[in-house]
């Protein structure tokens, strides 16, 4: 036992083949001599120092691999764990001067592509002609349910960048398929996001002065750093199936939003302005018009419109001319509105008084030109060159100032450089340097030609006359608003003066004269106050030299009331063509006869608004002869309803016992020839206290407004179109100034509903 055989070197150990039967045999092949037991201890001892020397090497390139790229082992070890992301806040709002929201965020999706998704971890091998049919399809697809181009989706698709938005403001129906495609594996790569989308809920109301990314001269672009929301980092924990816990909660939108603009634009004066110019460019086929509204005594913008409108929630392609603020990038000659600053600088510089005489008659001869009138009226007034329009006298008056001072001047009102109002792009119109002046250019210029303004310009520049001579920078912008709520105004500027309080008020009233017979705006007066106002109707330069005789500016601008102006209101309407209506070769262009209707009705709207005190004279005002009106209307006096009707007997015993001096009304006087008859009779009815109700039904709104504040009656309307309905009924007597309410509906809506009750 034990013993073992030796055969050169190797040997069998019989003791293991024994224990196992015989089946097991280990050979000793490296022999059990003592050199052949150190070569094996020394290969052993090799091998665990090579492998000790590996892990030692591994273990140090892990630490200093560690140690050296820290913060990308902190990422990504934090990325199987922790999310972070970016946030984009909300913007912030835009409202009007009571609050009313005009422009918001609202929640909205977004669609997202991943251009590489076929190369994550986990996602199929795709062919380079594979890919191709995938942004093809997918575009297709997404061109389908959105009004994007196929072939702008395509160019995003093939972007060298892991994220890239595809669309944009998608509606509840758009982001519905776009899901229902994503579920169906039509649109893989495709995610859809959350986003904000910018919302005017008053639709195209003051469009162009809201605006939006990529247009010109408007509140969004020029205040877009206020508005913008911040950048907000979040941080989330991620749980084993990667969903996101927000454990330290979600940041608060109302601390990180973009600040809110309050404007001093008024919804409802916007509004009535918007609907004046759009009626106007349907009625007289031209081809825009603009419109502004200023307070006088805080040069707050009330309104600032134009017609086309611009809605910044459409998505219809608009040509690149309608991408713009009309209202600070139009510029154009003034014409005849100009002779008002002309006027109001000869007075300033003492080089006339309202009663120099100026003639007219033969022209005026400056070198290179005959300077003529279109209604010569042989020797007037300094004030009646404002009242008829004269382009004789106003060069004459323009001479004897001077080219420096009236430069000097013209400077002063604004004339030739912007407002400042705060819109980015605004144009500052153009005044040649008076160096360059010859004779015939300052001609020019003092009757309107060869210089350029945009609306807002020629509009501050009449309230600063208003403002008793202060020129005040127009304001738009109210207060901010910060995301907690906190309002920051802005204090009111004092103005710089320009002329005297006196050259103001005597340049007020030539302006009134402008509104009274024989003036140019006669059109432009309201029954309950006095109008100052200026006329200008300007041909419009051809590019091709010399003036158009077919493209015309019509434009008017009303201080009301007169004998202390609070507003300012000035429309320009664009190549008016309008027809006669019993000469249809002639058209109608005048700015008396096409603006000053326009600025009237706007007015006639904002003064009652605001509250303003009616002018003495009231309500005769808009006639030709005020006084002689109202005593026309005391002559004629009440009718004695001592023979009414049992109705209408009945319903006089309900009301108050008149004084015997003063009998009940029954109607108004029918035989009225004309309107300053009608205003007369309803200005008697008004006088007396008691009114029959007019019959109002199959009235247009503006009419049966007119007519019930005729008679002296508070109209409450409902609806829109014409009169159905009314209560009280026609013919029944109440107060004056008693509510009358009335019931519109447009002809199209009445035949669906069937008739009124």
């Amino acid at each position: 036992n034990g013993d073992h055989r030796s055969q050169g070197g190797r040997g069998l150990d019989t003791r293991w083949s024994d224990r196992f039967g015989g089946h097991l045999q280990l050979r000793d092949r490296a022999g059990q001599d003592p050199a052949a037991r150190y070569n094996r201890a020394a290969r052993r001892m090799r091998l665990v120092v090579g492998v000790l020397a590996l892990y030692m090497v591994v273990a140090v390139a892990a630490s200093m691999s560690h140690v050296a790229n820290v913060e990308d082992v902190r990422r990504f070890a934090e990325g199987n764990t922790s999310w972070h992301g970016k946030v984009q806040t909300r913007r912030g709002d835009i409202v009007d001067r009571n609050g009313v929201t005009l422009a918001t965020d609202v929640r909205s999706d977004a669609l997202a592509a991943d251009p590489y998704w076929y190369k994550r971890p986990g996602a199929p091998s795709l062919s380079e002609v594979e890919i191709d049919t995938w942004r093809q399809e997918a575009a297709r697809t997404i061109a389908k349910i959105t009004d994007y181009k196929e072939k702008d989706l395509l160019a995003k698709l093939q972007v060298q960048r892991g994220f890239v938005y595809l669309c944009k403001n998608l509606d509840i129906e758009q982001s519905r398929a776009l899901r229902a495609a994503i579920e169906r594996g039509e649109l893989r790569g495709i995610t859809i996001e959350p986003d904000f989308q910018r919302y005017h809920p008053a639709g195209d109301l003051a469009g162009a002065a809201l605006g939006r990314a990529g247009w010109q001269g408007n509140v969004e672009v020029s205040f877009d750093g206020l508005l913008s929301g911040q950048t907000v980092e979040v941080h989330a924990f991620k749980n084993r199936d990667r969903d996101r816990l927000y454990l330290e909660g979600a940041p608060d939108p109302s601390n990180f939003g973009g600040r809110s603009i309050e404007l001093t634009l008024d919804k409802r004066i916007q509004a009535v302005l918007e609907q004046q110019l759009v009626a106007t460019v349907k009625d007289t086929n031209a081809e825009h018009a603009v419109g502004v509204v200023i307070d006088v005594k805080s040069g707050e913008i009330l309104a600032m419109a134009q017609s086309p409108s611009l809605n910044p929630d459409g998505r219809g392609d608009t040509a690149k001319s309608g991408w713009r603020n009309r209202v600070i990038q139009d510029q154009f000659e003034p014409g005849s509105t100009m002779k008002v600053l002309t006027y109001a600088i000869a007075l300033e510089e003492g080089k006339i008084t309202p009663n120099d005489r100026f003639a007219t008659a033969g022209g005026l001869h400056v070198p290179g030109k005959l300077i003529t009138d279109s209604h010569p009226k042989g020797d007037i007034a300094a004030w009646e060159a404002v009242k008829y329009s004269s382009n004789v006298a106003m060069a004459k008056i323009a001479f004897r100032v001077g080219r420096v001072r009236f430069e000097h001047y013209l400077k002063a009102f604004g004339i030739g450089r912007s407002t400042d109002v705060g819109l980015a792009d605004e144009i500052g119109g153009s005044l040649p340097a008076a160096s360059t002046w010859k004779p015939v250019r300052m001609a020019n210029i003092a009757f309107g030609q060869g210089v350029a303004v945009t609306a807002l310009q020629i509009t501050n520049a009449f309230a600063a006359i208003a403002r008793n001579g202060v020129m005040k920078r127009p304001r738009l912008v109210r207060a901010i608003i910060d995301p907690d709520g906190t309002r920051r105004s802005f204090p009111a500027e004092p103005g710089t003066r320009v002329v005297s309080e006196k050259t103001a008020k005597l340049v007020l009233e030539a302006m009134a004269t402008v509104c009274e017979p024989g003036g140019t705006a006669r059109r432009g007066r309201l029954e309950d106050y006095r109008c100052a106002g200026k006329t200008g109707t300007a041909q419009q330069y051809d590019p091709n030299g010399g003036y158009s005789k077919t493209h015309w500016i019509a434009s008017f601008i009303g201080l009301y009331p007169m004998e202390n102006p609070r507003l300012a209101v000035f429309v320009a309407v664009d190549t008016p063509r309008k027809r006669h209506a019993r000469l249809p070769d002639l058209i109608i262009r005048t700015g008396g006869e096409i603006a000053a209707p326009v600025v009237r009705e706007v007015a006639r709207f904002a003064l009652a608004y605001l509250g303003v005190p009616k002018s003495p004279g009231a309500p005769w005002l808009a006639a030709d002869d005020p006084v002689a009106a109202r005593e026309r209307a005391v002559r004629r006096g009440p009718v004695v309803a001592a023979n009414a009707t049992a109705t209408a007997g009945a319903a006089a015993a309900k009301l108050p016992t008149a004084a015997p001096s003063a009998p009940a009304l029954v109607g108004v006087v029918l035989e009225a020839p004309d309107r300053d008859a009608t205003v007369e009779a309803s200005t008697a009815a008004v006088a007396v206290g008691r009114v029959a109700v007019p019959d109002l039904r199959g009235l247009a709104m503006r009419a049966a407004i007119e007519r019930l504040e005729a008679d002296g009656l508070d109209p409450e309307i409902h609806g829109s179109g014409v009169a159905i309905l009314q209560q009280p009924t026609a013919g029944t007597l109440v107060r004056v100034g008693d509510r009358v309410s009335v019931t519109f509906r447009h002809l199209t809506e009445q035949a669906a509903l069937g008739p009124a009750p």
